[in-house]
């Protein structure tokens, strides 16, 4: 994407005026509820401009990408806390520019000036269910933890990078790891169906693959399933609750695997898990048509069994024998 971003701050008539704008773009933006119908519609579609003149009346920034014309193309407030790190508050894209690079664009603007400046770590929140942790983490950004959000239907990861390192992307959340296993809900579409896969599992890939691999040995190694996600269940009390079934709706193929008929919105177990299970978060999700092919490991051969080595026979020593 080409173009150039904007840094803004303070609280003046050019301020205001580019606050104004980015405010109509925010609601023309978020008007919709994502790419899976059933979610709420977000707070940015009712964005207005005072709030973020508030923000950079206590020293925010807003960071503008602009096409050749200065027509605004999209934008993302950064604040900076007492912690040392940027934290990055609603990207977003004109609506006709999605998948352009837009996004790209103001992200690495800003992990050079960081870079630049020194500054630790770049921090932002991303919706789970709204399938935004992968995005972020194609740029580089690593999953630190989990923001709960009480009173919340949607999950929120906490995803951070180290300014001026490489983008080496991390699609299933390789470097988080839960202090102990927790029972996951694991989604698999196949033939506009969708499978729910239960288990115990220590963090996002470990779930993954290993709900790939109960599926793969259910259906077959050929079937070609692909990955949209997986929740985990969180409460503050240890509860083995790896083979409770994920919501209503679904047919039992056996304690593990549920199928679901037609596509993932008509599944709301899947769509917002906290409305099935209040401590049932979201901690990764593949948009519809983004789903991930996860092969499924190949069996670990058996150890042969070595049959024991008969003891060889004694033979007295020279010495020992006597004429």
């Amino acid at each position: 994407m080409s173009g150039r971003v904007l840094t803004v701050t303070g609280t003046g008539p050019e301020a205001r005026r580019w606050a104004d704008r980015v405010a109509a773009l925010t609601r023309r933006a978020f008007s919709d509820t994502g790419e899976i119908a059933g979610l709420p519609r977000p707070d940015g579609a009712r964005d207005e401009a005072a709030p973020l003149l508030g923000e950079l009346a206590a020293g925010g920034a807003l960071w503008i990408a602009l096409d050749p014309s200065a027509g605004v193309t999209g934008a993302m407030r950064v604040t900076r806390p007492d912690t040392g790190a940027w934290c990055v508050h609603r990207v977003v894209v004109n609506p006709a520019l999605r998948g352009g690079g837009v996004g790209r664009l103001l992200l690495s603007a800003l992990d050079r000036a960081a870079a630049g400046l020194g500054i630790p770590a770049i921090r932002l929140n991303a919706v789970v269910e709204r399938g935004l942790p992968p995005l972020y983490a194609h740029l580089g950004f690593r999953v630190t933890g989990l923001e709960p959000g009480p009173g919340k239907p949607l999950s929120e990861l906490v995803m951070e990078r180290r300014p001026g390192s490489p983008a080496t992307p991390a699609p299933l959340a390789e470097e988080w790891i839960w202090p102990a296993p927790r029972p996951t809900v694991n989604w698999f579409t196949l033939a506009g169906e969708v499978y729910a896969v239960t288990g115990h599992h220590r963090g996002v890939a470990d779930a993954a693959r290993g709900a790939a691999d109960a599926l793969a040995a259910h259906l077959g190694p050929d079937a070609p399933v692909r990955y949209a996600g997986t929740d985990a269940h969180l409460a503050p009390q240890s509860a083995d609750r790896s083979c409770d079934p994920p919501g209503p709706g679904g047919l039992p193929l056996d304690a593990h695997i549920t199928r679901y008929a037609g596509p993932r919105e008509r599944v709301p177990a899947h769509v917002m898990p906290r409305t099935a299970d209040p401590w049932r978060f979201a901690v990764w999700r593949y948009n519809p048509g983004r789903e991930a092919l996860i092969a499924p490991r190949p069996p670990v051969p058996p150890v042969p069994l070595v049959p024991p080595v008969p003891p060889a026979p004694l033979v007295p020593s020279a010495r020992a024998i006597r004429p």
